[in-house]
This record gives structure tokens, sequence and C-alpha cells, in this order.
């Protein structure tokens, strides 16, 4: 196994001389920094030292306009333009006390049922007296929605909905209507329970979902976290695995079109020169992947509360060690069947046409991704997690949302290492075959005697 090295350090030289590589691995990410930054400073340029308006002021500045009919006996819900009028715009001091770390108080109680009142909205959502003139004004194109408030709406809490054709703005008015109907039931309620009452039910619940376990017991199931923990680690192992495989099975293919790849053999022996481009292919899929993600990573912190609005994900020291021993493994034996693959080919193009029959079958598993969430231990779960080809992605879904068995677990690496060796040894065997070196592509009978020699 000696010179493994200098083909490391050889094909890490060649594929940093590639522009292509360099483009994606850092010129992609550098280039969406630049566009997000670039976009903010414009932002905060154009919009000088105005502070980005709070929640409840984004209702009262909505551009979609509604109307709604009340059909509750005494008119439960006024127009908003009957309420007191007050000043719905709070100033750049009172926007401060808007801070949702600042501590209850009654100056910040009575701002936010000043800017909540019913008011607030008469721009934007205007009553009828009865749901013929409330139609009259959809079908002229005055209002996107119309409301009707149903009778026994205290009993039921029953609200129809009425659009003269679908679009996407009509269906986003409910949230607005939702808006209107809590601020004018708690028009009465004092300041200080106004606010309380008012922010939480305009989020009235987060709510967990638990599943009965054989035991009885209650198991808090997290499916938003799980989801995002199944798609993010399985598109990272696709991404490495597959990203380093090709770049493996287009060096063999381009060093046997130009005879390099004879010169190679006569120096190198051919357990080194595969354990050199594989290791360095390998590196170089993770050099990719991890500046990809890492600027996704910075753009989501600095974009937003999405990861917040998931909850905590925590992964243990346990399953990180398993994900990156699955990683390796798996790209062992993509990385081996490609190169064979490689060996094989005569041209990039015939290569590419072989490569679904490896890559294929490997994707198979993000089909199933709803099932993986849902029922990460059941039979078609498991199957595909000890099959060795979706094994390493199966696997990696099924730890990260559930506690895998130690005997399958145990089955699964042992049959993931035994592919792994059949695909080396598969690899180096098309290695010494005559058509690593010239000749045309052999066909599917011929492979039985080629891996023979």
């Amino acid at each position: 196994m000696t010179h493994w090295f200098e083909v490391f350090r050889f094909e890490l030289r060649q594929q940093f001389r590639r522009k292509g590589y360099l483009f994606v691995t850092f010129g992609v990410p550098i280039l969406a920094l630049v566009i997000f930054f670039g976009y903010h400073v414009y932002r905060d340029m154009t919009r000088g030292d105005e502070e980005a308006p709070a929640p409840i002021t984004e209702v009262n500045k909505e551009t979609r306009a509604i109307g709604y009919v009340d059909q509750t006996p005494g008119g439960l819900f006024p127009p908003p333009e009957g309420y007191p009028k007050v000043a719905c715009e709070p100033s750049a001091n009172e926007l401060k006390v808007l801070d949702p770390e600042r501590a209850l108080d009654q100056v910040r109680s009575r701002l936010i049922k000043r800017i909540s009142s019913p008011y607030c909205l008469h721009t934007v959502i205007t009553s009828y007296p009865s749901l013929a003139d409330g139609q009259t004004a959809l079908e002229a194109g005055d209002i996107d929605a119309l409301y009707a408030i149903a009778p026994d709406y205290v009993e039921t809490g029953a609200v129809s909905v009425y659009v003269s054709t679908f679009s996407i703005e009509a269906q986003e008015t409910e949230s607005l209507m939702h808006d209107f109907l809590l601020r004018s039931l708690l028009i009465s309620v004092d300041a200080p329970d106004y606010e309380a009452l008012y922010l939480r039910l305009r989020n009235p619940a987060l709510i967990s979902e638990s599943r009965l376990t054989e035991a009885g017991a209650a198991e808090e199931t997290r499916e938003d976290q799980n989801f995002v923990l199944v798609y993010a680690f399985g598109l990272l192992l696709m991404m490495s695995v597959f990203w380093g495989g090709g770049y493996l099975m287009q060096s063999v293919v381009q060093e046997k079109e130009s005879r390099i790849i004879e010169i190679m053999l006569s120096s190198v022996r051919l357990g080194a020169l595969l354990l050199g481009k594989i290791l360095a292919m390998g590196l170089l899929a993770l050099l990719q992947v991890a500046m990809l993600v890492g600027t996704f990573i910075i753009i989501v912190a600095q974009a937003g509360n999405l990861i917040e609005s998931l909850g905590d994900i925590t992964v243990g020291t346990g399953t990180l060690v398993l994900f990156a021993v699955y990683f390796v493994l798996g790209f062992l034996l993509f990385g081996s069947l490609m190169a064979g693959i490689g060996a094989l080919s005569t041209s990039v193009r015939d290569s590419q046409n072989l490569v679904t029959i490896v890559t294929l079958p490997a994707a198979i598993p993000f089909f199933f991704l709803t099932m993986f969430v849902e029922e990460p231990n059941g039979t078609l779960a498991v199957a595909l997690s000890l099959f060795p080809l979706t094994g390493a992605l199966s696997m990696v879904m099924r730890i990260a949302v559930t506690d895998v068995p130690l005997a399958q677990l145990g089955l699964g690496l042992a049959l993931q290492v035994l592919a792994v060796a059949f695909a080396i040894w598969l690899a180096g065997r098309l290695f010494r075959v005559n058509t690593l070196l010239m000749g045309n592509m052999p066909k599917l009978r011929d492979l039985p005697r080629l891996v023979r020699g």
C-alpha cells in the first residue's frame, strides 16, 4: 500500500485546478453571501433609521381588503370605524416598548391594546348590512374575500367565507379576519389582562403529539424536528457520496482516455491507487458539502427564526459517531462501485449511462421519507436499512429519529462492511483487466469473465 499518499496529493491538486469544482465549492457560497448581505445593506440604506414594524402593526398595514356580514343577534361585531378613534401607528420610542424581551408593565399593556384596537383595521375591513351587499362588493372586486359570521357564532364559532375566484391572496385573508374577531371580543378587557390574552390567543397553542407505546406509556413525537433531521442528514449523505463518487469515476475515465492510468499502474500498486483516489475524492466532497451547508446555516441564522420555530434539535455524541461511520462506509461502497464503472467505461458518456445502476437504488429511501419519520422501526424501514445499497442512507434516517435495536445496528454494520469489501475487491478486479487500458465497452455477459480475470 505504498505511494497512496502521493496519489492522494495528486488527486487533490488535479481537482483544485478544475474551475467547475472551485466555482461550486467556493464561488457559489461566496456569491450567495454577497447577494444576501448586499440585499440587507441595500434595504437598510433605503429605509434609513426606520425600525422594523412589530407584528401587530404589520396587520394594521395589511394590503388585502376583506368584508364581513355580522349575523349575530344584537350585532356582536360592530364596524371597525364604529370604535373610538386611536393612534394606530406607534412612535419610534413606543416601538422600543414593544420589544418582546421587555417585561410586562402598564405602559406596554396600554400601548398594545391601543394599536390592536379594532378601529386600526378600518382601512382594510368593511362591514356590510347584508350578505347580498357583501357579495356585490366581492363581485365588483372591492374586496378579496367576504366573511359571514353565523347567527349562532357564540355557540359554534361558525364563520363562512366567500371568494369570487380562487387566489392565494384570498386564501391568506383568514388570519386577518381571525385577528379582527379576536380584537373585537377582547375590547372590554382591561389593558394588563388584554395583553396576556391577545398575544396568547393569536398563537393559542404549541401542540406536541404523543403516541402510546406497546407498554402503555406515552411517547412524545416531534415530527417537524424529525423530518428536518431525516431530510438534512439524508441529503448531506447523498450529496457527499454521489459528488465524491462522481469525481472518482470521472477521474478514472479521464485518466483512462488519456492513457495516464498506464503510467500510474506501472509505478503504483493497485491497492494504493484505489485508496489514494477514494480518500482524496471523499475529502473533496466533504469540503464542498461543508461549504454549501455552512453558507445555508449562516443565511438561515441571519434571515429569521426558522430553527427556533422547530424547537430544540439535539443530536447525541453516539449518534454523531454512527453518522460518521455510515458516511465512511457509504462513501467507500459507492466510491468503489463508481471506480469500477469508470474502469469499465471507455468515455465519460459511457460511464454516465452506467452510473444510474448505482445511484437509483441508493436514492430509494428518499421515496419513503415520510415512512422513516412515522414508522422508523417498520418492516420496510428495517429491510432498507439492512440492504447494503440502501443501508447507509436508510440507517442514518432511522438513527436520526429513533433508537435502533443493537442487533439490527450490528447486523447492518456487518453487512455494510462486507459490501464495502466486495465492492473494493470488484473494483480491483476490473482495474486489472485489459479493458482498463484499451478496448471497447464490455457487455454485461462479459462481466463474469472480466471479474475472474
